[in-house]
This record gives structure tokens, sequence and C-alpha cells, in this order.
């Protein structure tokens, strides 16, 4: 059998870590479920981040800028395939499988959102659908598709659901994902990748020596999300607190894990009048912090997978599904309505640190069978393809 052709899609950029993260857990996943020849051609929103990934081509209408973009979305929006799509389409045509990266982009609470969805992600979503190639969508949190304007309002949520019900298989990270989704037969719950990479990880480990003090915490901070302005000037206002009352006890550092358009992390310190360390990968490679405290899911995540505690403060319910899954539920607290003062507790408790990682490892068999079952699930989607034998050709 020659090797396996897959196209990845969704990607964001890799100026998001997080994002980036995901990405390579994603290729991880498909070269454990195809070997590791698999030519894997990924679809991303900010293609040049993805320098280093391979072969990577722009995604329809979300990687175009100015006047090319507008151009794209409203041709997209008046159901007139452009060049991209086509490209698109022949490009999964030609595919043995399909794979939709994990993470939150399937939603949609303002009709801002709302037309990004249906001129970005959906035209991914539904030439994925329509290509008659089995598809694999890595856990998401998905829905609801919400809009106020007019034609977005009446079919996006349905058109949504319909695509999806055409895939071959569709994973969730959350609760509310699933029951959004309850009628659909394909659809199945499963851990955040970078939950389920960790228990990988943890599986063939040897514990580290945990710090019986905490000296240094790093904080993970980011602009409020489209909240009503009295919820977020309470958001500033605790987790100015929550800074202060960490200051007392500990040093400080502040990273940044993302620095994309529109979602820029410096940005958000420099209204603060703070200046970052850095990257949260440099600082967790370079001046390693005894605990974190972020209000991104996977600068969370992206500590724990470096060994260090993280409390989550979480604006949104992918936060409470991973940390549910990670066995921890007491290190995550609702960002819009936290008490500072409970999470420096549960941050510099005696014996936190150790008290952390062993709820870790008794969570680690459980991901590990979750992450053999999406390996089985990819290979079983790459068989009924009868891949890497039969190439389609496209639709043009």
């Amino acid at each position: 059998m020659s090797r396996s052709r897959v196209t990845l899609l969704h990607a964001y950029s890799r100026r998001n870590s997080g994002d980036g993260l995901l990405v390579d857990i994603s290729a991880r996943l498909i070269r454990e479920a195809l070997g590791g020849q698999a030519e894997i051609t990924l679809v991303a929103s900010d293609p040049q981040s993805f320098a280093d990934f391979g072969r990577v081509v722009p995604a329809p209408v979300i990687a175009s800028a100015g006047w090319r973009r507008l151009w794209t979305c409203g041709a997209t929006l008046a159901a007139i395939p452009t060049a991209d799509v086509r490209a698109l389409r022949r490009l999964l045509g030609g595919s043995d499988l399909i794979v939709g990266v994990g993470g939150g982009y399937l939603r949609a609470r303002t009709d801002i959102e709302a037309l990004k969805l249906h001129a970005g992600h959906m035209v991914q979503l539904g030439a994925a659908a329509e290509s008659g190639v089995p598809a694999v969508y890595l856990p998401q949190s998905i829905g609801p598709a919400l809009a106020a304007f007019g034609p977005l309002a009446a079919g996006l949520s349905g058109a949504l659901a319909h695509h999806l019900g055409g895939l071959h298989r569709v994973h969730v990270r959350d609760g509310r994902s699933l029951e959004w989704l309850a009628r659909l037969g394909n659809v199945r719950r499963a851990p955040d990748l970078a939950v389920l990479a960790l228990g990988n990880q943890l599986a063939s480990a040897t514990p580290d020596a945990t710090p019986t003090t905490v000296r240094h915490v790093a904080m993970v901070l980011r602009e409020a999300p489209a909240w009503g302005a009295a919820r977020r000037q309470e958001y500033r206002a605790q987790t100015r607190r929550l800074i202060d009352l960490l200051g007392r006890e500990c040093r400080i550092s502040f990273a940044v894990q993302s620095a994309v358009r529109g979602n820029d992390d410096a940005r958000y310190y420099r209204s603060l009048g703070i200046e970052p360390a850095g990257t949260l990968r440099d600082l967790l490679r370079n001046d390693r912090p005894d605990a974190v405290v972020s209000v991104r899911l996977h600068g969370a995540l992206e500590s724990v997978l470096a060994g260090v505690p993280a409390f989550h403060l979480s604006y949104e319910r992918k936060g409470f599904g991973a940390y549910e899954d990670l066995g921890l539920p007491e290190w995550v607290a609702n960002a819009n309505d936290f008490d500072p003062l409970a999470v420096l507790q549960t941050v510099l408790a005696p014996g936190a640190a150790d008290a952390f990682h062993r709820s870790l490892r008794r969570r680690t068999a459980h991901h590990q069978a979750a992450w053999g079952e999406l390996v089985d699930t990819l290979r079983h989607a790459r068989d009924v393809s009868g891949g890497g034998h039969a190439r389609r050709a496209g639709p043009c």
C-alpha cells in the first residue's frame, strides 16, 4: 500500500501557540494511525506561520487580506465558488482521509462571528462533507451558531449540523457540544487533544520533583471576550486583585500565548501597564515558573505538558470540560466571576503541586484509551476510503 494522503483542515496560526500545539498533536496522531510516511497537507488561515510544517495551503477567504478578502467573502456568501474554493475541493478529492484539527471554530455568538463562520470555516467543512472522502473531526467545541442578520439567522445552525452529519466521525470535547448535536449519530465525546497528549506523556515519563514552595508564578492573561461592559470591568478588576495578592507572596511573570491580529495578548498587557516577559513557551523553557495561572486554556495545558501546575480561569465551556477530563475541577474557575483569594489559596497551598500531579496520573489510563480510540477511528476511516490505492479527482 502506498502512503496515505491526508488533508488537515481548519488550522489557525502558530502565532497563537495553543493553535500551533493542536496542529502538532493532530499531526502526531495522524502519523501514529497511518504511519510516519503519511503525506499531510495543512490548510491554514495563516499559512506563513506554519513554514516548518511541510506542505501548507491557504484557507479560502480567511487566509486572504484586504480587498481580496472582501471579494472572496462576498463571492462565498453569494455561493460563487472562487479559485481557492475550487482548489480546496480538488485537494480534498485527491485525499485518502480528511481530518479537522481540534478547536473551537465551529460556532458563533454574534453577527460578526456568524459571518466569519459562514464565509470561513463553513467553506472547509462543507467541502469536506461533499467530497466523498471519509472525514474525522478531532475534539471540538461546536455550536451554537447564532445570528440576528436575516440570511445567516435562517440557516446557519441547520447547515452546520447538516454538514457535520455527513462526516465519518465528529468528536466533541464538552457536554454542551454533545447535547447540541445529540440527534447526529456520528458524534462522540472525547477529551481535548492536549489532555490526551498529556496522558501519553505521563504514561512514559518519570515524575519530576515538585517544589514545596511556590516562589514564581507565571500569568497568561488576555482581553475579555465579547461580554457586556459590566462583566468586562469586573474581570479586569478581579484580575488586578489577583495580581496584587500573588505579588505579595511570590514573583510574577506575564507571558504571551497569542500574538495574532485581533487576538494579541501583548496589546492587552500594554493596556494594563504591564510589560510581558515574552512568550509562554520561552518562559517555560528559560525561566520555569513553579505554577501558572492562565486565562487561555491551551496556555494552561501547555504549562501542564511542561510539568507545571496550572490554574485555569475559563471564559467558556471548553475549559471546564478539559479540567473535568484532567480530574482537576478545583483548579478551574469562571473568569467572569472568580474569587482571587480562592485562586491564591489553591495555587499556594502546601503540597498543591504534588496533589495536582497525583490527580493527573489517576487519569492516565483513561486518556491513553481515548487516544487509542482516536487512532483506531482514523485507521478505520482511511480503510473505508481504500487509503493509498484509489485517487479521486476532486470536483471543479
